[in-house]
Parts: C-alpha cells; sequence; structure tokens
C-alpha cells in the first residue's frame, strides 16, 4: 500500500523534530498564505500558469492510428485501490510497433499529501510514481506518457488489473485525486516494424503489487520455475524510499544522529539482488524527491526529476539464465542495503526465450560480487565550548565486479557478461548552533554497466553510463521571536548515455539528461504554519538524442510559482 510522504524533510533534531513533521503540511498549505493569482491550464506549457509542469516529452509512435484501450476512466481515489479487466484489442492483433500508456491525473483545490501511485496489469508495474500537491486556489492537473511496449506479453491476453493511489482523506485533507488510464497500441508497418521484446513477463513480488522494506534484512521477491529455455533475463527494478528513508541522503550514522539532529541509517541506500541467495546485481538508488519533500514551494510548479513518473533500474541478469533454465525453482530476490524504515519496492522479471529449442544447458561460470558493500564514513566534526557544532562527514563507496555464464541452445553456446562498476560518494557540511542549522550535501552516483553476449561469429555488447548528481543546500534559521525561515536550494539530475556495438563496430548510442535547479526561502509562524515564501525559482533541462528517436530538448522556468518561461526544440 502505498504511504503518504513526509513535509518538509526527515529531520530528527530538537528543533527539527516539531518543524517537520509530515501534519504541518497540508494544514499550512490549506491555512494563512495568501498565493499570486495563477492560471490552471492542462495541456500545452503556458507562460503564467501555476499548474504542473511536466517537461518530458510526449513517446515518439509511428504515424498510424493507434487502437485505445480504456483501462480507467475518472476514478476517484481514497485508501483503496481502484480494479479494471483488460483484454487486447481486436483490431490491434500484437505484436505493436509500440504501446504506450496515457496517464491523466488531477486534484481538486483545497489540502492534500503528495501520494505515491501504482498501476498493475497481471501483478506487473506498468507505472510508479507520486502525485502534486494542491492550493487552495490550485486545482493541478497533469498529463504523461510512458512507452511500456517492453511488457508487450502482458498485453496479449485478457488481464485483471488495479491502479492504486492511496489518498487518506479528512476533513482537514480533503483534496480528491482522479486518475484516467488508456493504453494506446500503435500496428507496426515496414518502417516501424514490431522490437523484439521478451517472451514472458514475471512479477516480483510474487502475485504483484508493493513490497514493504522494513530494514537492511528485508527482502521481496518470488520463488519460480521458470522455462527451461531462458536465453536472456532482464529485472526492472523499483525501490522508493519513503517516511524515514524519504530523505535518505540527509542521513547519518546512528551514533551521530543525536550531534548531527538528523535521520539514522547512513547515507547510502542500494539495492542488492539475489539468486538462490547469491549475490546477483546491484541496483543504485535514484534521490527522488516528492513534491512535498524538503519545501513544497520548491516544485510548483516544476517538478522533480522523475518525481511523476519513476524510471526502474534494469539489471541484466543473463549469465544466469543457463541455471534459471534447469527445471528447479529458483528465488529471485533484492533488499536494500542500509534500509531505516521504510522502502516500497517492486519489479518484474522480464525472459528472452530460444524459439528454436525447448530446453538449453548451462551455467554461471563467474561471480566476482561480494554481499554487500564496503562503506567508508569519515567523520570531521568538532564542537566548540558555545555548543556549536562545525565540520564534514562524508561517506563513500565503491563496487566493481563481473559474472559471466554460459547458455547453450539451438544457436549453440553463449557467453553473456556482465560488468559493472558504481561508485558513491555523499558529502556532508554541518554548522549547527542554537540560531541556524546549515546542511549542505554534494551526492554523487556513478554506474557503468557493461553487458557482452558472444557466440561463434558474432559478439555484441553495450555500455551503459548513469550518473546521478544530487546537491542540497539547506540553512534554517531560529531568530529569538519564535519565526523560523529555511532557505534550500536542490540541483538534481539523471543522466543516461548508451553505446552499442556489433562485432566492435558501433551499432546505436544514446544519451539523455533530465536536470533541475530550484530554490526558495520558506517563512515559518511561531506555531510552524507557513506565513509565505520568497525568491522561489526553478531552471529544468530535459534533452534527449540518439536511441533511433528525434532530438528533442526542453528548458522551463519559473518564479513566483508560476511558469515563467519556456523553450523547446534541439
Amino acid at each position: 500500500m502505498a504511504e503518504m510522504h513526509g513535509s518538509f524533510g526527515a529531520f530528527l533534531g530538537d528543533k527539527r523534530a516539531v518543524l517537520f513533521r509530515d501534519n504541518l503540511m497540508g494544514a499550512a498549505l490549506g491555512g494563512v498564505v495568501a498565493f499570486a493569482c495563477v492560471s490552471a491550464v492542462a495541456g500545452p506549457l503556458v507562460v503564467g500558469s501555476g499548474n504542473e509542469a511536466v517537461i518530458e516529452p510526449t513517446v515518439t509512435v509511428p504515424d498510424e492510428t493507434p487502437c485505445v484501450v480504456p483501462l480507467l476512466t475518472g476514478a476517484t481515489f481514497g485508501a483503496d485501490a481502484v480494479s479494471y479487466t483488460y483484454s487486447p484489442p481486436s483490431a490491434c492483433p500484437g505484436p505493436w510497433a509500440k504501446v504506450v500508456l496515457v496517464m491523466n491525473i488531477s486534484l481538486n483545490k483545497g489540502v492534500q499529501y503528495d501520494r505515491s501511485g501504482e498501476l498493475f496489469m497481471g501483478g506487473v508495474p506498468l507505472w510508479f510514481g507520486t502525485t502534486a500537491e494542491p492550493r487552495a486556489t490550485l486545482a493541478p492537473s497533469w498529463t504523461f506518457q510512458k512507452d511500456v511496449t517492453d511488457y508487450t506479453a502482458v498485453f496479449g491476453t485478457a488481464q485483471a488489473g488495479f491502479l492504486q493511489i492511496a489518498n487518506y482523506q479528512s476533513n482537514i485533507y480533503p483534496s480528491t485525486i482522479t486518475a484516467t488510464a488508456t493504453l494506446k497500441f500503435y500496428p507496426p508497418t515496414a518502417s516501424a516494424p514490431a522490437p523484439v521484446t521478451a517472451d514472458m513477463v514475471v512479477p516480483l513480488p510474487a502475485g504483484g503489487g508493493i513490497a514493504t522494506l522494513n530494514t537492511g534484512t528485508s527482502t521481496f521477491g518470488n520463488t519460480l520455475t521458470l522455462p527451461t529455455n531462458i536465453l536472456r533475463a532482464t529485472l526492472d527494478l523499483y525501490l522508493q524510499g519513503q517516511s524515514g528513508d524519504e530523505f535518505w541522503y540527509t542521513c547519518v550514522p546512528n551514533s551521530l544522529t543525536d550531534e548531527l539532529e538528523s535521520c539514522g541509517g547512513g547515507a547510502l541506500r542500494e539495492g542488492e539482488i539475489t539468486v538462490d541467495g547469491t549475490p546477483a546485481g546491484v541496483a543504485p538508488v535514484y534521490p527522488w524527491i516528492f513534491t512535498g519533500g524538503l519545501d513544497p514551494f520548491l516544485w510548483q510548479p516544476i517538478p522533480g526529476v522523475q518525481t511523476f513518473d519513476f524510471t526502474p533500474f534494469h539489471a541484466d541478469l543473463s549469465p544466469f539464465a543457463g541455471l534459471l533454465s534447469n527445471g528447479q525453482p529458483h528465488a529471485i530476490a533484492a533488499s536494500v542495503y542500509g534500509d531505516n524504515g521504510y522502502f516500497s519496492a517492486t519489479g518484474a522479471l522480464r525472459l528472452f526465450l530460444d524459439h528454436g529449442a525447448s530446453t538449453v544447458t548451462g551455467g554461471v561460470t563467474v561471480n566476482t560480487l561480494a554481499a554487500t558493500p564496503t562503506v567508508m564514513t569519515t567523520p570531521n566534526l568538532s564542537t566548540s565550548s558555545a555548543g556549536v557544532v562545525t565540520g564534514t562527514l562524508r561517506t563513500s563507496d565503491k563496487r566493481s565486479f563481473t559474472i559471466q555464464g554460459n547458455v547453450v541452445g539451438s544457436a549453440g553456446k553463449t557467453v553473456n557478461t556482465l560488468q559493472q562498476v558504481s561508485t558513491f560518494s555523499n558529502t556532508q557540511s554541518f554548522h549547527i548552533a542554537d540560531t541556524k542549522y546549515v546542511q549542505n550535501i554534494v551526492q554523487t552516483t556513478d554506474i557503468t554497466i557493461t553487458t557482452k553476449s558472444v557466440r561463434a561469429g558474432s559478439a555484441a555488447s553495450a555500455t551503459e553510463t548513469l550518473h546521478y548528481p544530487l546537491t542540497v543546500d539547506i540553512t534554517e534559521l531560529f531568530p529569538a521571536n519564535g519565526t523560523v525561515t529555511q532557505i534550500t536550494s536542490i540541483n538534481q539530475q539523471f543522466l543516461d548515455n548508451a553505446l552499442q556495438e556489433l562485432n566492435g563496430a558501433p551499432s546505436g548510442q544514446s544519451a539523455l539528461s533530465n536536470a533541475i535547479l530550484s530554490t526558495d526561502t520558506l517563512y515559518l509562524t511561531p506555531d510552524y504554519e507557513i506565513s509565505g515564501n520568497s525568491g522561489q525559482s526553478e531552471t529544468a533541462t530535459y534533452l534527449r538524442t540518439g536511441g533511433g528517436l528525434p532530438c528533442f530538448k526542453r528548458v522551463l522556468g519559473s518564479s513566483f510559482n508560476v511558469i515563467s518561461s519556456v523553450q523547446t526544440g534541439c
């Protein structure tokens, strides 16, 4: 079940424990703030609008009329999921050139938290993301598209599904969330043929849905007896921090939580994947920030990177294809290192089968992946005679491993190799006094993943480089009159570069950059109600090139919580 998110932060210090509680934000936002007059314009981005500004492009599709299958229309959400029944489009039999999920979500004016949402079909997650927060003068609405062609195997038969946006309403938080979900199926053409997709998609956890991981030893997964002719396998994994882990990048070791007035568990969160209890992959956790995160004005009207639509981590399990094909039950599971209460998790295993053989053989031949990371924590802190704490705290980790396996099928022997290097660094600078709390964070996560598939006469490889930079600067001032001023600046980015090669020659490449820089100054009364904000501004940039898609670039700006500029075009 989805969880309500925190309001401004996950901080635990003496002053912050009161200031950043979940029950503050909604009441404050619906109360004393005098907002600028804004227009709510759904659809095209409009300068002067305070409505949600989605920076991502629509999905590139063939120039064909799609078959449209509504899943839910105008569904409203409380605590329970809304079910639907899906039937394949008879006028557009698969396979398809493209399958696109279109989501429309809206809230009425008033007060409500940001909420987690998930759309499942046959237990497989088609969407996982969060929602915007309304204002007393604005009913937000937004539309986004998601390419779900990878899950073509799910759409070939009738399926039961559900959409859940766990929206707990009360007299204080009355706003209703409404959503419509539609699938569009584009028939293949000579210029846009159907791509090769998985023959089978299996949900994790068993039966689908969201698993709750409360500690680093909590796991979720599925024990399966799989087809005996698997050639390749990919695990799409979502790991979303909640509650005490919503702002995990601000956390410190448990021994320093009191001194630094922050959350515990350390600053590293990392997904650990296992097959039959053996280490099988590492999934770095992206630092998603929800629309109520740290300061809700930071994300009005432009949300953070992927806030409305998370991108899963794609873990290659192809070295295990021969093992998984041996006809025995196998347990595929995942956990989160450093989990400090808690993570929401879900995923799907995509299997590519040998169409020329009913049985393949093989196994894992090399595996250098350690079960847990080796985390280095370096504190450099001091406390003055006046009780002022200053200094830095650095957390770092590097993972480098190779997993190789072979599979013998109708085309002979194939050797699948995964090489991954993941480097993590989080440096926090503190200045903690009676009248001021400063916490500045510089975090980087760098991942290089190289996969190779080699068989007689052919060698295909792909190298993907992921970069997750995050900078968070927070200054909280506590003057003698009891008011609070919070000054926040956040730079959040998601960079993805990929290169494919066939027999040593480049066969494709792509690059994606999604970034936002947001600043705001927030004012609260002695009763911890929001009295206003100032200096709000956002600059967001999205750039996509290569990958067989047209170049797309969009730059959005905002000031005073309305769109101030829109630039689209490479």
